[in-house]
């Protein structure tokens, strides 16, 4: 992880963890500074607040997976990640969006997939919409599930991050629509994610949303912890929570599959 103080870098180079978020988020607050955390680049900007943020670097392409095991060789995963471009999702009390903590999540799950056997199709797989940049958000919901839908996909997740007016509200929840599958397959997800993030259990629940009502295949959207909650938002904003969401989603899948 760099760190970079009005324009600054400092001569340091260390792993992003919820410890250190925590610090760099105390220090941001007591300066009165703005903070702000590019997840793909692994990179923390404080600056004053009268002073604009530069703009980013160009990312990085991604390394070769390395294999694993093919457990789950011959299974095709359809992911979303939440919301993307001018859509930002729900906001945490840093400033930090759900569309990159739900974008970093999915991309390490990727990874997570193919490296035991399975193919992954996103429907996005940078800050964009899923759709087209104007697209309307009913018009970007329904290119999602025409993702999926298209996708020849045995199970469809959609990641997203909680958020609620008051900062207590805390958690983890996976909703479904009613399919039989789709509860077994948010069963198994919950279960996992209660116990790898360590937050609490909100349970497995039903709900018309129009992506799991208009899925043909078993789906489910996760909501991964409450960005609104300040503990929660550093989880999902570092390096090591997400890669734990991850890895606990993708232990949700193998439990599902029997593997």
């Amino acid at each position: 992880m760099k760190i970079i103080i009005d324009g600054q870098r400092l001569p340091l180079d260390v792993k992003i963890t919820r410890d250190i978020l925590t610090v760099l988020k105390g220090v941001a607050r007591s300066q009165n500074w703005n903070l702000h955390y590019d997840n793909a680049l692994e990179t923390v900007y404080l600056q004053a607040k009268s002073e604009a943020i530069d703009v980013l670097p160009q990312r990085q392409p991604a390394e070769e997976p390395a294999v694993e095991s093919t457990r789950l060789l011959g299974k095709t995963i359809c992911l979303d990640p939440g919301h993307g471009g001018s859509d930002p999702g729900a906001t945490g009390p840093s400033g930090s969006y759900e569309k990159d903590n739900t974008l970093a999540i999915a991309l390490l799950l990727r990874q997570k997939l193919e490296r035991n056997g399975a193919r992954v199709i996103m429907t996005r797989e940078s800050d964009q919409r899923a759709g087209y940049p104007d697209s309307t958000p009913e018009e970007d919901l329904a290119a999602r599930v025409a993702i999926a839908n298209k996708s020849g996909a045995s199970i469809f997740l959609s990641i997203h991050n909680d958020g609620f007016p008051h900062p207590a509200a805390s958690g983890v929840t996976t909703y479904h629509y009613g399919n039989p599958q789709s509860v077994k397959l948010a069963t198994s997800l919950q279960k996992s994610l209660a116990l790898g993030l360590r937050i609490k259990d909100r349970g497995v629940r039903f709900a018309s949303l129009y992506i799991l009502r208009y899925a043909l295949l078993p789906a489910v959207s996760i909501e991964a912890g409450f960005i609104s909650n300040p503990e929660e938002e550093i989880l999902l904003m570092s390096g090591d929570g997400r890669a734990l969401a991850a890895e606990s989603i993708f232990q949700g899948i193998a439990g599902y599959y029997g593997v």
